[in-house]
């Protein structure tokens, strides 16, 4: 299956808000998780239907989470209890979304990738993950069950910082912040084995180092396509002059927006390291056969003359002179030798090896 494209053919020739899921279904059934929580106290449900979500508290910081977005049918009836646009719904369940974010029927809408490891594939996959921010509800969507919020949930549980003082809003933040930096741990990863990939090109010519730096550079490509809109996304949130954004929540948006330029720049100067490296590794392939030829030629050189020479007494006429001198064969010999002295010193001062 591509990791950059996803087969889109549920809608071609559907009217514009039509609801497909594009992608490939991960989990069996759909799964819902809610909590709601204020300074005080917590509550945590899970539900498997979308009707059993009771209406959220606008008392309360309300999240609601859903993973699995095969089920259309119950998306549709989420959609339609908290009045988001079908249009915004669609881009949910297309899976191969560009990361974006806009505002539309009161709610502002965010699309991110998130990354996991492959170990069959032995490559990163990518997944998509929506937000839907309203006026007393934050509902979160996953393509399957993950533990990527996992570190948000126990801050909630714990009243750990701030996050059980403040609004929907901070949440959203919380959980764009937790994405961002698993970001940045998963190319300070691959950073490291792109370092190391210096030193056995220098010591190794084999195809398995070639292969390595292609699978670095196909990895960094996936997160370039998926990471790179990220700083867009959060540099409009934090100017975005929606009621739904709380003054006090934008100085943190400012500080994950410096997180995004950071990840980005780090994949940026990991793809021009692995760039880099396969110029190397195809110049040290060059400069090796260079010197194969090199030593060829050389050799090719030297038996030309000895060739030549052997060639005129190898010849069939009846009366060549040295044929019936005593010493005959032994001089020619001598003078094959000379030419090859002479023509190695000649090399030798002219550093041709």
């Amino acid at each position: 299956m591509a990791r950059f494209l996803k087969n889109r053919n549920g809608l071609q020739g559907k009217a514009p808000g039509t609801l497909v899921h594009i992608g490939r279904q991960k989990i069996d059934k759909i799964h819902i998780r809610q909590i709601s929580f204020n300074r005080e106290e917590i509550q945590e449900h899970q539900f498997n239907d979308i009707d059993s979500v009771p209406e959220p508290d606008p008392n309360r910081v309300n999240w609601i989470n859903i993973d699995g977005l095969h089920d259309v049918e119950s998306l549709e009836r989420l959609r339609s209890r908290f009045n988001i646009s079908s249009l915004t719904m669609e881009d949910i369940l297309n899976t191969d979304q560009r990361p974006r974010i806009y505002e539309e029927s009161g709610h502002i809408v965010v699309i991110m990738k998130s990354f996991y490891r492959n170990e069959e594939e032995e490559a990163y996959r990518s997944e998509q993950i929506s937000f839907v921010l309203g006026a007393h509800h934050l509902i979160s969507f996953q393509e399957r069950i993950g533990d990527h919020f996992d570190p948000v949930r126990d801050r909630i549980r714990s009243r750990f910082g701030r996050i059980r003082e403040r609004n929907d809003d901070y949440l959203l933040f919380s959980l764009m912040d937790c994405l961002i930096d698993s970001y940045l741990s998963i190319i300070e990863k691959i950073g490291e084995r792109v370092e190391m990939l210096e030193d056995k090109i220098l010591e190794k010519h084999d195809q398995s180092v070639l292969k390595e730096i292609y699978a670095y550079r196909n990895e960094l490509r996936l997160f370039w396509k998926n990471i790179r809109p990220i700083r867009e996304v959060v540099g409009f949130l934090s100017k975005a002059t929606s009621p739904l954004i709380k003054e006090e929540t934008r100085i943190y948006l400012m500080d994950l927006e410096d997180l995004a330029t950071q990840a980005t720049e780090a994949i940026d100067l990991y793809y021009s390291m692995v760039s880099d490296q396969l110029n190397i590794y195809h110049t040290n392939l060059s400069n090796r056969v260079n010197d194969v030829m090199k030593v060829l030629t050389i050799f090719a050189s030297i038996f030309i003359p000895l060739t030549l020479i052997a060639g005129i007494y190898g010849t069939n006429f009846d009366y060549i002179p040295e044929l019936k001198w005593h010493w005959g064969y032994f001089m020619m010999l001598g003078v094959m030798v000379a030419v090859v002295v002479v023509m190695l010193i000649y090399f030798k001062r002219k550093r041709w090896f």
